[in-house]
């Protein structure tokens, strides 16, 4: 199976990439919810329009609305923050 986002680029330099299964495709309500009050960015790409989701300056979330995967850039020097943080924003909608 192929990602939906085969084209990566990183926010920042030196920062790692994940890509994570979820158990049903993203929504745009989804989008909303992990949104909250922060600024929407979308990145056209050829696997379509790509909304970019910043985290405190600890994550950036890459969702595809239909896409049953999201992709996650974050600072290793971060890590367990970034990767609890994801846990617990993962959880409240694909669990």
């Amino acid at each position: 199976m192929t990602s939906a986002f085969p084209h990566p680029v990183p926010p920042y330099p030196g920062w790692e990439r994940h890509i994570y299964r979820l158990s049903r495709p993203v929504s745009d309500d989804d989008i909303a919810v992990f949104l909250g009050n922060e600024e929407l960015y979308i990145r056209d790409t050829p696997s379509g329009p790509v909304t970019i989701i910043h985290k405190y300056g600890l994550l950036e979330i890459h969702c595809i609305s239909g896409e049953p995967e999201v992709e996650v850039w974050y600072d290793p020097k971060k890590e367990s923050y970034s990767s609890e943080y994801l846990d617990a924003l993962l959880k409240t909608r694909f669990t």
